[in-house]
């Protein structure tokens, strides 16, 4: 009976010892570490652009007038080109976004080949035109590979057109009419980016709508160069048409030209 007790005590005493050293151990390790909570996708970034744009088409101002028809040739951008700018923004959180950029271009031209009237006894012709547009919209991320994202767009672009033509009938009676109207137009697209590997990338925007104005659409495609995960580069080609009719004021044009910019990500 004794041998049975000591026994029992010894198992007892090591079991006791045992719970005591595990104690000691779970005290002597470090707390468990927290886990750190999900950083979410956003980004924020902000790009200006030079758009060296001309324009074509057909303008009027008033319906006792006639309409010009424009056609001033790539080549002759420069020459024409008294101001054009725009600025790009956009916010993204997860697969949602928005989208906004502002444009505004100003064109002079004088009648040769770039202008031609469509009523006889007009002898001379200049136009000033004067065009700012703002397109604002939201998007979902419809496709995401890593190496290429797909962008579904809807949203509205407002327009605000300035037109003063300066007609001159028989090289000797002076007309002068100007006319400027604004409108909005809503607008639904898509949006594409392709990475191509040390910094490359493609990218593409589509939109059309209509409104106000009879139709509206516009395409925009750019090389990309990522200096690092804040800079970027981009140069490409623009083109952003319309066809708005009230009265005797008409413009139905495009603008179209080259385009150069730097992106800064937040």
């Amino acid at each position: 009976m004794k041998i049975r007790e000591m026994a029992r005590r010894a198992l007892i005493l090591a079991a006791v010892a045992s719970m005591w050293a595990s104690s000691a151990r779970a005290a002597d390790m470090p707390p468990p570490a927290a886990q750190a909570a999900p950083v979410p996708d956003t980004e924020f970034r902000l790009t200006p652009f030079f758009w060296a744009a001309g324009l074509n088409g057909t303008v009027g101002t008033r319906r006792t007038l006639p309409t010009v028809d424009v056609d001033i040739q790539f080549k002759d951008i420069l020459r024409n080109l008294d101001f054009a700018a725009m600025l790009a923004g956009e916010y993204r959180n997860g697969r949602w976004g928005l989208l906004a950029d502002l444009t505004y271009v100003a064109i002079s031209v004088e009648r040769d080949r770039d202008l031609a009237l469509r009523a006889p006894g007009f002898t001379s012709a200049t136009l000033t035109s004067k065009t700012f547009t703002a397109t604002a919209t939201g998007f979902y991320r419809f496709y995401d590979s890593g190496s290429f994202t797909a962008d579904l767009l809807a949203g509205g672009r407002v327009w605000s057109i300035s037109t003063d033509l300066d007609l001159l009938i028989a090289g000797a009676l002076a007309v002068s009419a100007g006319s400027t109207q604004s409108w909005i137009d809503p607008v639904a697209g898509v949006r594409v980016h392709a990475n191509l590997g040390n910094g490359f990338g493609l990218s593409a925007y589509g939109d059309i709508g209509a409104g106000s104005s009879r139709l509206t659409w516009q395409l925009r495609a750019t090389l990309d160069y990522a200096f690092n995960q804040n800079w970027s580069a981009h140069i490409g080609y623009r083109h952003l048409a319309v066809d708005y009719r009230r009265g005797g004021f008409v413009y139905d044009t495009s603008l179209s030209g080259p385009i150069a910019g730097v992106s800064y990500r937040f």
